[in-house]
Parts: C-alpha cells; sequence; structure tokens
C-alpha cells in the first residue's frame, strides 16, 4: 500500500518552509522598480501585489491560528452582507492589497523575511494531527475541522503557486527546483490521493502513479496553475479519468 502524505510525513513539507521563502528573499531583493510592476496571471495584481498577498496570508493565519483571533472574513462578511465564501475571500485579499500599496519593496522584503521565520517556528510547534480551521482542498466543509497537516500543506502549495506567478511575470519559469517540485507533488498527491513519481534522474518524467506530468519545468507548472485545464488535459499523459483528476485539481479557472 502506498504511503501518502500524512501528520507523520508533514516533516517533508515543513523542511521546505523556509528554503522557499528564503528564494523567494533573494528573488525579490534583486528586482528593479519596474519589475515590481510587472503584470502577473493574478490580473488585479502585480508582481508587488502578489507578494503583498503573500504577507497578508502570513499576517492572517498567525493571527486566527496561532493567536485565536477572530477571522478576517468574518470583517468582510459585516461590509458584505449574504456574500458567499469565495467574494468574501477574494474581496479581503483585494482590501489588503490596495491598502498596502504604499509600503516599500524594501519594508515588503523584510516584513515577509520575519513573517516567513514566525510561520515556520508556528507550524513547526504544532501537533500535526491536532483539529485545526477547515482546508477545503482535502475535502472539508467550513463547519468542520481539519489536522493541523493539511493546513501545514496548503500553505505550503499557496506559497509555491504564488512565488511561480511571480517567477513567470519576470520570465523565470515555475519554481522547479527539486526540493519544492518534490514537496508539491506529495501535497497535491495527497489532495487527489495520487502516488507522487520522482524520476530517478533530473531528466526524467515527473508524474502520479501512470499519470506523467512530464519534465520537471513543466510538472511546476502544472502543479501552479500555469496552465488551464484544457492545457492540463493535453500536456499530461495517462488514462483520462485520471488526467481528468490532475486537471481539475491543477487547471486555472
Amino acid at each position: 500500500m502506498v504511503k501518502m502524505l500524512d501528520a507523520s510525513s508533514i516533516s517533508i513539507v515543513l523542511d521546505t518552509y523556509q528554503p522557499e521563502r528564503d528564494a523567494l528573499l533573494e528573488l525579490l531583493g534583486g528586482l528593479s522598480a519596474d519589475d515590481w510592476m510587472r503584470p502577473t496571471e493574478c490580473p488585479a495584481y502585480p508582481v508587488k501585489g502578489v507578494a503583498s498577498h503573500l504577507l497578508g496570508d502570513d499576517l492572517s493565519l498567525l493571527s486566527r491560528q496561532r493567536d485565536g483571533a477572530v477571522q478576517g472574513l468574518e470583517f468582510m462578511a459585516e461590509q458584505l452582507p449574504g456574500a458567499d465564501f469565495r467574494t468574501l475571500l477574494g474581496a479581503f485579499n483585494d482590501q489588503w492589497v490596495s491598502a498596502n500599496r504604499f509600503m516599500s519593496p524594501l519594508l515588503l522584503i523584510e516584513l515577509l523575511g520575519l513573517t516567513g521565520e514566525w510561520t515556520a517556528a508556528y507550524y513547526g510547534s504544532v501537533d500535526p494531527d491536532a483539529p485545526a480551521e477547515p482546508v477545503g482542498l482535502f475535502g472539508a466543509s467550513r463547519e468542520s475541522s481539519s489536522p493541523f497537516w493539511q493546513a501545514i500543506a496548503r500553505e505550503f502549495l499557496e506559497r509555491w503557486i504564488h512565488h511561480s506567478q511571480i517567477r513567470r511575470a519576470l520570465g523565470l519559469g515555475s519554481l522547479a527546483d527539486a526540493q519544492f517540485l518534490v514537496t508539491g507533488l506529495e501535497v497535491v498527491g495527497a489532495i487527489a490521493h495520487l502516488e507522487p513519481v520522482v524520476p530517478a534522474d533530473s531528466q526524467g518524467d515527473w508524474g502520479f502513479g501512470p499519470i506523467v506530468l512530464g519534465p520537471a519545468q513543466q510538472a511546476a507548472s502544472i502543479l501552479t496553475r500555469a496552465y488551464s485545464a484544457e492545457s492540463v488535459r493535453r500536456l499530461a499523459r495517462g488514462p483520462t479519468e485520471m488526467v481528468e483528476l490532475v486537471a481539475a485539481v491543477a487547471g486555472k479557472s
């Protein structure tokens, strides 16, 4: 029986938290003023906006999970009564990014460095089996709870996706270093209940079970939502129903 990512193996994810943030900070530290304003795949957010969104994610999770503060979406619901979850989340993110347009790139980098350390320390201290907020990616309803390891896995995936979006906006390609790709494969595999396949050498194909995603750069791009579901179906190879599952999880809308 294949061993999927779970509480007992979540250290695989935790061990990549600081290296991923360090790589992001190094990238952002070398940007020009024009680079910060380059458009990304998130239509309303330039590079600086996506970086600001990542900072907001860190502060939000630390406030609500570590410190037990009121969930930010509850305040947004007061402004938008009757709005559904997606609308509230989008409005919350947009409001945060808009409010932080004044922030200097240097300060943004410094704060991302601090919140990266704080989130890594916090998640490293929790019991990965303990109940936490519901994680929809793993099928939890908003009224239920999920184990902490699923929140940890979701947060890595969020960071990997946005880091790759910034890189693609700069013409650098998705974040495809083996340490991050292995972790991303494990997380998506756990979400979709598929066995990760890691090639024996750097030139091989990555995938899940009988599904072939392709070489590292293409696999990383698929898993960080660079492609529509239709494009994922065209790029991935394998049984139709399983490719469809990957397209549903990884294809951007």
